[in-house]
């Protein structure tokens, strides 16, 4: 059965059914289980790398290195937190740490505005569904949240 499925919602649902339990599945539904989660992985792997691509082409320009000051921005965050530290000692200064901090926000949109036509594109996937039986053992042999059980449910069920 061919569906035509958000990006986003692959990945959700390829993510849950990655690490999901078959134990009290007939076999012949186990083996529907990881052909789906089999259909579901290109897409999932392409907008990882996609996303991982855009994360690392848009960084910005900064001094020092973006990673790196990234870095320093995350220990200095430690130790402010930390009332033990030594402040004296701090990676950075409270101005180019705000500065840095603001920068990352932009960063972090922009990522999020190139990835997100990537998360929104229909993509047609096909793999035979569920029945209704198959995926109330699955659900019985998980522990997962409602969340989790309605993204999987709108796409591996009949």
């Amino acid at each position: 059965m061919k569906k035509t499925i958000k990006t986003n919602d692959i990945l959700n649902a390829y993510n849950v059914l990655n690490s999901a339990k078959y134990g009290s599945m007939e076999d012949a539904d186990k083996i529907k289980v990881w052909k789906i989660a089999r259909a579901l992985k290109p897409v999932a792997t392409k907008f990882d790398e996609d996303s991982k691509d855009a994360a690392e082409k848009l960084k910005p320009e900064i001094d020092g290195g973006f990673d790196e000051t990234l870095q320093k921005a995350q220990e200095y965050e430690r130790m402010i937190r930390d009332t033990k530290a030594d402040m004296t000692k701090l990676p950075m200064g409270a101005a180019e740490y705000d500065a840095f901090i603001k920068e990352f926000k932009k960063y972090n949109k922009l990522v999020g505005d190139a990835v997100k036509d990537f998360a929104e594109k229909e993509v047609k996937v096909d793999f035979e569904p569920l029945s209704e039986d198959a995926f109330g053992k699955l659900m019985a042999s998980n522990d997962w949240n409602m969340a989790q059980v309605v993204a999987l449910s709108e796409i591996v069920c009949e």
